[in-house]
């Protein structure tokens, strides 16, 4: 029987190689735009902060929308529901393993703005001066430990939750294609499409309240309803998971 470690290891390597690409032609994006910059305005004017955060978002997004897409292949393929491992730990470690990769992908494209602010000449520069002009107490570097931890854990939940509940979707969609006649599908899946809308349309509103939150714990120390969003969250993550290794197990099977 595969443990969680070795399954983990066979659902990581496709991603990181791919993800390893998508790096690549990162990269080659920010040194063509880098040479573009030198070329039309010389090396002392050379500004690459914007141009490093653009192509960052850009492949960061595109990273993010093909881990999604890699997730739900996995998920239904012959190759990974074959393996001799329970649904529990196909199912976590496609999930962890998911997230671990993009935890990697956020951490090569820090290090390619940490390199484009390198080049950031004067505006970086003088920034830097500024900020080591300030005196941080004890508190303040605690106060700021604090912050940084809760937008990370945000973030971390915002994604798992994003993923548990297009799984969910899809799932539920392979369920209705399994044992609903034809005709009936459509309608169902007609219905699916509009709660998935209306869901989308919801979570993004609250996305954007709890933005509005996040910048409230910055400023003030109100953070009771913020900590209780994130268990809400949390427990939602837990119960859709549970939700889809029972569809995972007992409706939906694999295609390829």
């Amino acid at each position: 029987m595969t443990n969680f470690k070795q399954s983990f290891r066979v659902m990581w390597r496709p991603k990181f190689r791919s993800l390893n690409q998508l790096l690549f032609f990162n990269l080659l994006a920010v040194v063509l735009t880098m040479a573009y910059e030198i070329w039309s305005h010389g090396f002392a004017t050379l500004e690459m902060i914007g141009p490093v955060v653009f192509w960052g978002l850009l492949f960061g997004f595109t990273g993010f929308c093909w881990l999604t897409w890699h997730n739900e292949k996995m998920l239904v393929s012959d190759s990974y529901r074959l393996l001799p491992v329970g649904d529990t730990t196909l199912y976590l470690a496609n999930l962890i393993s998911s997230l671990g990769s993009l935890v990697y992908m956020g951490l090569v494209e820090v290090v390619l703005l940490l390199v484009g602010s390198a080049m950031n000449g004067s505006a970086v520069r003088a920034w830097f001066r500024q900020t080591m002009n300030l005196h941080l107490t004890a508190h303040d570097w605690h106060q700021l430990q604090v912050y940084s931890l809760t937008f990370v854990l945000w973030a971390v939940a915002i994604v798992l939750w994003v993923w548990v509940f297009i799984t969910l979707i899809h799932f539920a969609t392979e369920a209705v294609s399994a044992f609903i006649p034809g005709a009936s599908q459509r309608l169902v899946k007609t219905i699916l499409a509009v709660l998935l809308v209306w869901a989308i349309v919801a979570f993004l509103n609250w996305v954007s309240h709890l933005a509005d939150r996040l910048v409230q714990l910055v400023i003030s120390t109100g953070s009771d309803n913020l900590v209780w969003n994130f268990a809400t969250l949390t427990l939602a993550i837990v119960l859709v998971s549970w939700l889809n290794i029972y569809l995972m197990r007992r409706w939906v099977e694999a295609r390829y």
